[in-house]
């Protein structure tokens, strides 16, 4: 799904910290429309890091997380995931479409 189609028009500007703990992040609750990471792999306790992310992204702003391709289903596309409860256990439920041939 395109940003803009989530309500983001301008992700432009110049950078406010050029270096800070992602399981600490130096700012306020709620203070930016949109977080965005391309390093989850690398942080040391990830969760904490997911949980600064939250925290700093106002009532309906986006988090966009990028992550490396994951290669366990070579043929398989990918469809959507969601969060989900299954005999009282959250997961994430990952749905994948094995392509037809043409």
């Amino acid at each position: 799904m395109a940003l803009n189609q989530l309500g983001v028009i301008d992700v432009t500007g110049p950078p406010l910290v050029s270096r800070a703990d992602p399981h600490n992040l130096p700012f306020f609750d709620g203070v930016f429309d949109l977080g965005f990471t391309a390093h989850l792999s690398e942080a040391l306790f990830p969760c904490r890091f997911v949980y600064e992310l939250e925290r700093t992204i106002r009532p309906g702003g986006v988090v966009v997380l990028v992550v490396e391709e994951f290669f366990f289903f070579k043929k398989c596309d990918f469809v959507s995931a969601r969060n989900v409860t299954l005999a009282g256990l959250r997961m994430t439920q990952i749905l994948m479409r094995n392509p037809v041939p043409p």
